[in-house]
C-alpha cells in the first residue's frame, strides 16, 4: 500500500478515466428497471399471443438501449484512447493522436498510417454536444468574461483596499478557484476533449523525454561549427521522429462489437418469427 505522500504524488495520467453522457446512463437504467417490471408482469399474467409479442418488443428496445445508450463511452489510460461506439470499438495509442476537438461530438483525429495521405477521424457516440449546450457554454463564458459592476468606488491608489485578498491568494470561503470556474464554463463535451488533449500532450512530452534520455548524446548531432548542430534542435527532431515511428508502430485498431450486435439483431429476428406465427 502506498503511503499518503506517495499517493498524493501519483501521476493522474496513469489512472484510467471513463467519459460518457450522464443522461444516457440515467435513461438506460430507467429503461432497464421499466423493462424488468414489464417482463415480470407479462410472465405472471400474460398468456396470449399479444403478451408474447409485447415481451419480444421490450427485448428489442432493451437491446437498442444497451447498444446505443448504455455501452458507448470513451476510455483513456496510460496506453491511449478507446472509443467505444454502439457496434464498433477503436483503440488509438497516444502517439497516433493528432488532436481532439468537438464538432457536435467529441472527435479524435488520428495520424495517417504509412502510405496514406490522411488519418482517420473517429466520432464518439458517447459524448456529444448539442447546439443548445454549446450556446449555454458560450453564454456562461461571455458572462464570466464580462466585468462586474463595482459596488464601491475604485480606490485611487494602486494598492488593494483594506481587507482585500492579495493577488494569487486562495479564494475566500464560498468562492470557487479559477480552475473550477473554467471547468464549469465548459460543456461536458468540451471538458472531455480538453482532458483528452491534455493527456495526449503529456504522453508526447514523456515520449520525447524518454527518446532524449535513451539516445546517445552524439548521435545525429552535427560537427562543431557546422550549421544546424544545435543539440536542442537535434533532440526535438529526434523526438518528433520517434513519435512518428511510435505512431506507425502502434496503428489505430478497430473491431466489431458482436455482443451489442447480437443484442439488437437477435430480438428483431425473434420478433419477426413471433409476428409470423
Amino acid at each position: 500500500m502506498l503511503s499518503q505522500q506517495e499517493s498524493s504524488r501519483k501521476d493522474p495520467d496513469s489512472e484510467p478515466e471513463v467519459f460518457r453522457s450522464p443522461g444516457s446512463l440515467i435513461l438506460s437504467w430507467a429503461w432497464f428497471v421499466v423493462a424488468g417490471i414489464i417482463l415480470v408482469d407479462l410472465a405472471v399474467q400474460g398468456r396470449d399471443h399479444t403478451a408474447l409479442v409485447t415481451a419480444v418488443v421490450v427485448l428489442v428496445i432493451t437491446g437498442i438501449v444497451y447498444a446505443c445508450a448504455w455501452r458507448p463511452k470513451i476510455l483513456a489510460d496510460s496506453a491511449g484512447i478507446g472509443v467505444i461506439n454502439p457496434v464498433r470499438d477503436h483503440r488509438v495509442p497516444w502517439p497516433a493522436v493528432v488532436k481532439v476537438d468537438v464538432v457536435n461530438a467529441v472527435r479524435v483525429h488520428c495520424a495517417p498510417p504509412p502510405g496514406a495521405a490522411r488519418g482517420k477521424v473517429l466520432y464518439s457516440w458517447a459524448v456529444q454536444s448539442s447546439p443548445r449546450s454549446a450556446r449555454k457554454a458560450a453564454m456562461r463564458r461571455e458572462a464570466a468574461s464580462r466585468p462586474r459592476p463595482r459596488l464601491t468606488p475604485r480606490p485611487r491608489s494602486l494598492q488593494p483596499p483594506p481587507g482585500a485578498p492579495p493577488p494569487g491568494a486562495a479564494p475566500r470561503y464560498g468562492e470557487l478557484p479559477d480552475a473550477a470556474k473554467e471547468v464549469l464554463d465548459r460543456s461536458s463535451a468540451e471538458f472531455t476533449a480538453g482532458r483528452l488533449s491534455e493527456r495526449a500532450q503529456h504522453a508526447r512530452q514523456a515520449a520525447a523525454r524518454a527518446a532524449g534520455a535513451h539516445r546517445p548524446a552524439d548521435q545525429g548531432a552535427g560537427q562543431p561549427g557546422e550549421p544546424g548542430a544545435d543539440p536542442a534542435v537535434a533532440v526535438g527532431t529526434r523526438a518528433g521522429e520517434d513519435g512518428a515511428a511510435a505512431g506507425a508502430a502502434e496503428p489505430v485498431t478497430a473491431r466489431w462489437a458482436w455482443l451489442p450486435i447480437a443484442a439488437m439483431t437477435a430480438p428483431l429476428l425473434l420478433l419477426f418469427l413471433v409476428v409470423l406465427i
